[in-house]
This record gives structure tokens, sequence and C-alpha cells, in this order.
């Protein structure tokens, strides 16, 4: 049997014994998207979960075989042939983001192909609503709210979203001592910021309290390009740390206590409701947004000296 002919006896056998998590997005979701999505598509070497050409967009679930042994290493063999030899945007999410945040996953699906179908198509029912204040009526959770609550929302809704840019950069003077956090959240032609501040306390906690406080402040579900210089936040995001110390009773890989476990609780809720972009920045550089936080967060320390 030839390589083409495996690739797609392979495919038909993935169709037939997918996840929970893939038959959901397929059947509730991209089945009857407006751009056509197909399932399990050869693509030279490799099969893809799902396969838009007319967006040239590849959509990926992870299981957690994908995080043992060589599965990160082949995900990027994988994903860097995708985007640099067949010219395509790939997106991968978790199973376990499917769970708890479909809506959210929905959006950043559609997000991508709104940018990058011809402007000539027209994917949305209705317009996406323009020049409007920061996102507000509805609500964020609170501490006890499940995060997958609100999962039957309508779709058109959900291709609604709003996305919103977040700047935030937290200060303390002595760590621990007299710290400060500031933010600063763009949506269109709006720009808002914010700042607060605590009597004794450490750099790392206004860190974490700039982005928790921002994402607070939206009170609908958004898509978020959070920018911030911290690497223990978007490192402990990014690279799933912080999921894994909650997992485990808040004990880090060494088995030592992982600090912050009350701020860290939040910001996973937080990260949850709404869909979050993580991007690390050079701090005191040439990142303007991020040297106004910066001068924030050192204002708001200072009332403490």
């Amino acid at each position: 049997m030839k390589n083409g002919e495996l690739l797609r006896t392979r495919a038909q056998a993935l169709r037939k014994n997918a996840a929970a998590e893939e038959n959901r997005l397929w059947y509730d979701f991209l089945r009857t998207y407006p751009v056509q999505f197909r399932r399990q598509v050869p693509l030279g070497r490799y099969i893809v979960d799902f396969f838009c050409a007319g967006a040239k967009l590849a959509v990926e679930l992870d299981g957690s075989q994908h995080y043992e042994g060589n599965g990160p290493e082949y995900d990027r063999e994988r994903t860097g042939y995708l985007e640099e030899d067949r010219g395509l945007l790939v997106l991968r999410f978790t199973n376990l983001e499917i769970r708890k945040n479909f809506e959210g996953v929905c959006a950043a699906i559609d997000r991508a192909a709104q940018e990058r179908v011809p402007s000539s198509v027209s994917l949305r029912l209705t317009a996406s609503p323009q020049g409007e204040a920061f996102p507000s009526g509805g609500r964020c959770p609170s501490a006890h709210t499940g995060a997958d609550e609100g999962a039957n929302t309508a779709h058109l809704e959900t291709r609604n979203m709003k996305t919103v840019t977040i700047y935030t950069d937290g200060a303390c003077s002595g760590n621990p001592g007299p710290g400060g956090w500031g933010a600063i959240l763009e949506y269109g032609q709006f720009r808002k910021e914010l700042s607060g501040g605590e009597a004794h306390t450490t750099n790392n906690r206004m860190e974490l309290t700039g982005v928790i406080r921002a994402l607070e402040a939206l009170k609908e579900p958004c898509i978020v390009e959070l920018w911030s210089d911290s690497k223990y936040v978007i490192d402990a995001l990014q690279k799933g740390w912080a999921k894994g110390w909650k997992a485990r009773g808040w004990v880090k890989g060494d088995k030592k206590p992982a600090l912050n476990p009350d701020l860290w609780e939040r910001l996973l809720e937080l990260c949850d409701y709404h869909t979050v972009r993580l991007h690390w920045v050079k701090g005191h550089a040439d990142n303007p947004n991020n040297n106004r936080c910066d001068e924030l967060a050192v204002a708001e320390s200072r009332k403490y000296k």
C-alpha cells in the first residue's frame, strides 16, 4: 500500500475513533461553519485534525500524549512543516480547553478565519460591534462559578467576541515591601489605565495582581492579547506550570510549595473565562505601553513609603 493510501486509511480510522472533544468541535461548530472545514485531512506526511482550505487554516487538538516523551518535539516539527512548507496558520488547543472554554476556542478559530478568508466572503450573520466602549454587560465568574457556565450560548454571540489588548506590570520596593501594579486596556479607539498597590507585598504578587485586575475589568468573555514582561506569569501560564501546581495541590515539581496560590487560582479561572493569548515583552525597553505600566506601578508603590 502506498503512503497516500496509508494516510487515507489512517485518517478514516482517526475519524471513527475520534475523542469526544474532537467530535464536539466538529458537530457543534466546524461542520456548519460558513467556510468549509474538513476533518482528519492528509497533508504531506501528516494528518491534520481540521483543515480549512479557504482560510489556509489548520486546527489541531492536543491530548495528553502530546506532552509525553517526544510529543512536544514532534508537534514542533509538524507545526513547522504546515506553516513553513504549506503556508498554513496552525491553531493548537488542548482537549481541556474544549471542555472548559469551548466558546473561547470557537471564537479564536472564527477570528483567525475572518482574518484569512478573501474579503468577498462574508462569515458573519451580523457585523461585529464597532466603536463601543470596553466590553460590559454580563459578568466575570466569581471565585465559585464554573468555568463552563453559559456553554449553551448561541454561536452568533461567540463569533462576535471582542478582542482587547492588555499590558500589565508590577513593581515592589524591597521585595517584600511596598508595591504597585499598572495595567492598560485597549479596545478599538478606547484606552483605559488601571493601577493599585499594597503596603507589604512582593514583585510577583504585583505582577499577578495587575493581570487579574485587568481581566476582571472585562465583564463579558473576550479574546485577550496579554502582554507582560514577567517571565513568572507568562511561562507559568504558557508552559502549563500553574495548572500543574494546582493539580498537585499547589505543590511544584520539586515538591516545594507553589507561592501565591490564591492569586494563581483566580487567574486560572479568568483564563478559562476569556481566551487569553500570551506575549512576553522585554521590560524597561522600547515598548511605550509596558513602560507606562511600569510608571503606574512605581507611582502606586511610592504611596506606601
